[in-house]
């Protein structure tokens, strides 16, 4: 069953209807990371809330919660922290500035970010910050802004910015989805994929994907990838599965050329040792396990042969998307 979503977007010609602001606010998101095992690019509509990506994914436990002060000021002020360390943040920017445009106003804004989600491996940081930011910032511009209308801004600033094209989908509904139509929360089409809710997941994830950011941009990348892609998404949807999700991210790695030495050896000794339900992450130099309770120190182990302990994370399946949170 395809879940079908609307989105409105507020008129930029009409003034909109705003809370008095207080001397200062902050409001609260949590957001789900997201791993993505198969993809397929959209993103040559003129509008970015109808550009996104087709493919297979699920969102993890592991997250990111997201804080937005904000104050009255003469003029934008931005300024991001990730895990207390200020960043140059480009997606959760680009939320906050178009937000703040369209909205009115002029605002000093502070993001923090509390994550254990490292950035750049393929489990969906940005997209967190993005949502979360999305959710907090909305809330505080305009309290009857709906999650939809908020998410609709985190999807833009990953189009933009070439860091995603699906994870905002994914995190916005949680558990383990097939996106069968592109687009922001709203406008995307996803069918939900049955799973054991008593799953684990083991996560090792690394830098050092050359291909990561040429996926999305470079003309051969993109090809090759959405001739793969294609008939991997329509076998998806014919059975939506966890075991058909797997052999159908394990051949868009290696058919498309995506799958590094690293990852394609750790999926050899997890299969040797009984956890072949596994996959690659995309875009990251990263690998994802799914095991029962008992094995996650089996998967651990092996993954340990090629990424450092503090790159391997154990966590579940997160069944509810990102939200708002007191």
């Amino acid at each position: 069953m395809c879940i079908v979503y609307t989105y409105t977007e507020p008129s930029p010609s009409k003034p909109v209807k705003r809370a008095p602001m207080p001397k200062a606010t902050a409001v609260r998101a949590f957001v789900p990371g997201h791993i993505t095992g198969l993809f397929r690019i959209h993103d040559s509509a003129p509008d970015t809330l109808h550009c996104g990506s087709t493919g297979a994914g699920f969102s993890v436990s592991l997250g990111t919660t997201t804080s937005v002060g904000i104050q009255e000021s003469d003029s934008l002020r931005i300024d991001v922290e990730y895990n207390g360390a200020r960043i140059d943040a480009p997606v959760t920017t680009t939320v906050v500035r178009t937000m703040v445009e369209q909205y009115g106003g002029a605002f000093s804004v502070h993001v923090q970010h509390q994550s254990n989600l490292p950035i750049g491996v393929g489990f969906g940081a940005s997209g967190a910050g993005a949502l979360g930011a999305a959710f907090s910032l909305g809330m505080t511009l305009d309290p009857d802004m709906t999650p939809t209308q908020a998410a609709g801004f985190a999807h833009s600033a990953e189009v933009v910015n070439h860091t995603g094209l699906g994870d905002v989908i994914g995190q916005f509904e949680g558990g383990v989805e097939i996106r069968v139509l592109p687009g922001a929360p709203g406008i995307g089409r996803i069918i939900r994929v049955p799973y054991d809710k008593s799953i684990q997941v083991v996560l090792a994830g690394g830098h050092g994907l050359k291909a990561k950011r040429a996926a999305l941009v470079d003309v051969t990348w993109r090809e090759r990838i959405n001739r793969v892609a294609g008939n991997l998404i329509e076998e998806m949807k014919a059975s939506p599965s966890i075991s058909r999700f797997i052999d159908c991210s394990r051949h868009f790695a290696e058919a498309t050329g995506l799958a590094t030495e690293r990852v394609r050896s750790a999926l050899n000794r997890l299969d040797s040792n009984g956890l072949n339900q596994s996959g690659m992450v995309m875009l990251g130099d990263s690998v994802f396990c799914f095991c029962d309770k008992e094995s996650t120190s089996v998967a651990t182990e092996i993954l340990m042969q090629g990424w450092d302990a503090y790159e391997i994370m154990v966590t579940t399946v997160a069944a509810k998307g990102g939200r708002l949170i007191r």
